[in-house]
């Protein structure tokens, strides 16, 4: 594993760090920034982080971790016409505003 700092680097730390926290894939971690993957895996090791596990259902575990009453309410929210993911994108749009 390297551990040299390179200074031609296409992607920091910082870009890698934010990127596995929202729970992207490493993949797409690595399109995002230009880099390969492996270089992401590498990067994240070096800095003693767990990659995203990004295998598990990310809407089964959020749902799980509600309470009957906010999952009802969650329920409610959603239609056929609005997906989950459109209403997570609205809550973060509105909320950056």
């Amino acid at each position: 594993m390297s551990t040299v700092n390179r200074a031609n680097r296409k992607a920091t730390d910082a870009d890698i760090i934010r990127l596995n926290s929202v729970g992207l894939s490493l993949a797409t971690i690595a399109r995002v920034l230009g880099c390969h993957p492996s270089t992401v895996t590498i990067r994240l090791t070096s800095l003693k982080i767990n990659p995203a596990d990004t295998r598990r259902s990310f809407m089964e575990d959020v749902f799980t971790r509600l309470s009957p009453d906010e999952q009802e309410w969650l329920a409610d929210q959603l239609s056929p016409e609005v997906s989950i993911k459109d209403f997570v994108v609205k809550l973060i749009v509105d909320a950056a505003k």
